[in-house]
This record gives C-alpha cells, structure tokens and sequence, in this order.
C-alpha cells in the first residue's frame, strides 16, 4: 500500500484544482478512500504523535463547530474533505519507517523536478501556443496576457504565484541529498521565471532560519541569500518595467491590501465561527490572498488558534528530532520547507489550493516522524 501512497503523492501537483475541477474531484474522492484503508490497515492512530493529540483534536472539532454553524452547508461539505485527506496524510507520513520517509521525498522532489521541466518547456515554447489560443478562441483575460507579455511562467498551475510558491516549498528537499544536489537547478530556474515576489521573500527568510539551525553562517551560505536578493532585485524591476498594470508589483500589493481590509470586514461580522468551510467569497476574488485571515473568516478565531498550535507543536516536534537524529539535515529541509510555505501563505492561497497543500501535510507529518539514528541510540 505504501507504493500506491507515493504514486498519489507523486501525481497531486500535476493535478490543478482551478483547471480541472472533473479530475481533480476523481481523484480528492480516490485519495481520501484510499487513506482511510491505508490508516485502517496500518491500525494508525494519533497515538504515534502523541504530543500533538490534544491540537489535532481540537482543530478537528473546530471544522465540525464550522461545518454546524456554517451559512451553507454544501459547500462546506464539499472543503470539509480537504482537512480530512490533508490529516489523514499528516498521519500517514508520521508513521513512515525511516527508509519510507527518504523515499518520501525523493517522489516529491522527483515531482519537483518534472514540474520544473514543464515550466522550462513553456518559457520556450509554450507562450506561443497559448496567445494563438486566446486569439482563436477570441478570448481576453488580462491577466493571461500579462503572464504572456511578462514570460512569468505558471504551468502546471494557473497562476506564477502558486508555482513559485510550490517550487519554493519543495526546494530546500533537494539539500538532503547532496551527492544529486545539481537536480535543483532545473527548479532554481524555473522558480526563476516565475518571477514570483511572493516565493522569493519566503524562501530567503526560510534560508535565513535554515543556516542559523546549521549552526552558524558559513560564507557559502551568505553568498547564496546574497544571490537570492540580487534576483528578487532584478524580478522587482523587469516587472515594475511591463507594460500591463496588472503586472506591476504595485498592483499586486494594492490588491492584496484590498482583498485583506475587505476579508477584516468580513471577520467582523463572523469573528467567532467564521462563515463556514468553503463560504469565502469576496466581490473580486474567491482567495483572501493571505491563508490565515481566510482560515479566521471560515472557521472564526478558535479555528484559526487550532490551526496555529497544531502546526506549533508540530514545528516544535520537528525542532526537537533535529537535535535528537543524527540526520540532522533531513530534518533541517523538511523544516525550512514547511517554513517557506507557511510564510508565503501570509501573501497567497495556496493552503486552499490541494495540489500544493496536500504536499506540505505530507512534509509536516515527516517533520514529526521518528527514525533510527538518534542520538544515544545503537
């Protein structure tokens, strides 16, 4: 059954969730069965994380509160899976042996990688066949173009932001493995070319954490934050020099303030329960384009303070295996990963989105596992 794990873990990003809504609920559907045999058939429960029982237990039940409170009910029915699967992989992945958590994430850096190559491909060949597209279909939406004017590259996904923020997520993966360290620069580029403010700010501050619990700064490590500025640098001004508003920076902050202030008022209204699982939706945008402020607009403020002592305690598990393996740096990439996703999650929305969230539950679950090369231990 592991094997059948890895495959669905494998092949969740190459599924978008806002362009294929038909397979993408195919495949939400098989996921979740299949976790719910596989956590049956394992006899797992939240017993192998015991000391994140009591958060676990009470995000779930503020998604219960959210779902009886909730302004309607279909829709959130139709999210509540979405926490279920995202647990259920927590869960799964916690309990991996050792040789099944590397293995783990070899599939999600091999997922990486081909992802990347897709991006790479639509750079060079892609942007044509998608301009002869809209034109025959005598479609305009702007935002397209501006990707295409601007060669912000997004494929697989529908937006560069959400690419950038999956390829950051997933980079620091590759530092477990140092001998096929060089497989990152296919991702390095396309990460690149996303040209994703948003990515680059939180993989710099993920680095910045990711060093200091190395131990200290050594010069190759400042060279590299170094090069990361000089990129977010050079992104800031080819994007301030496009044609398009909608692709100027300015306009992507305007914005994100606007969907916050208006996303503040709805919480408002709803400060307790939120609106319900699903129920978020404001006038120009179906995302709050900041994940937490959304999860207290549908869940209210005890589902956002669960959430935020589940992924606590499971970050503090994470930093105490760190100082306990011997495997020091398998649990310093899986932290900084979770790091950059969380962090960009305070500008985007990919905690709603599966093909990219499900992912990080699976890297949060392994950041709680145990394996055999403890300190102490023969």
């Amino acid at each position: 059954m592991f094997f059948i794990l890895i495959i669905l873990i494998f092949i969740r990003p190459l599924i978008s969730s806002l362009a294929f809504a038909y397979l993408n609920l195919l495949y939400s559907g098989g996921l979740l069965v299949f976790l719910l045999a596989y956590v049956i058939y394992k006899k797992l429960s939240f017993v192998i994380i015991k000391n994140l029982i009591f958060p676990a237990a009470l995000f779930v039940t503020t998604l219960l509160i959210s779902l009886i409170f909730s302004q309607n009910h279909a829709n959130s029915l139709s999210c509540f899976y979405m926490y279920i699967s995202g647990l259920l992989l927590f869960l799964a992945a916690a309990s991996l042996s050792e040789e099944e958590q590397l293995f783990t994430v070899q599939a999600i850096t091999l997922c990486g990688l081909v992802i990347s190559l897709l991006a790479i491909y639509q750079y060079l060949f892609g942007f044509s066949h998608l301009a002869a597209y809209l034109s025959n279909g005598n479609i305009s939406f702007p935002f397209a173009l501006g990707y295409i004017e601007s060669r912000r590259v997004f494929f697989p996904f529908l937006m560069p932001s959400i690419l950038g923020g999956y390829l950051a997520t997933i980079l620091p993966l590759f530092f477990i493995n140092k001998n096929r360290i060089w497989l990152v620069l296919p991702l390095c580029l396309a990460l690149i070319l996303t040209k994703s403010i948003g990515a680059f700010l939180s993989l710099f501050l993920a680095l910045m954490v990711y060093f200091y619990l190395q131990g200290r700064f050594k010069k190759r490590n400042i060279i590299c934050l170094l090069v990361i500025l000089i990129f977010l640098a050079g992104i800031l001004i080819l994007r301030s020099m496009t044609g398009r508003d909608n692709t100027q920076p300015i306009f992507s902050a305007v914005m994100r303030f606007s969907y916050w202030r208006d996303t503040l008022e709805l919480i408002k209204t709803h400060p307790w329960v939120g609106v319900g699982l699903g129920n978020f939706d404001l006038r120009a945008s179906r995302y709050a384009h900041n994940s937490y402020l959304q999860i207290w607009a549908e869940m209210g403020i005890f589902g956002l303070l669960a959430f935020a002592w589940l992924v606590y305690a499971a970050m503090k598990t994470g930093l105490r295996n760190l100082k306990q393996s011997l495997n020091r740096i398998k649990y310093l990439a899986l932290f900084a990963a979770s790091l950059v996703f969380l962090t960009h999650n305070f500008v985007d929305f990919t905690f709603f989105l599966p093909e990219v969230s499900f992912v990080w539950w699976v890297i949060l679950g392994l950041i709680v596992s145990r394996d055999s090369n403890k300190l102490g231990q023969k």
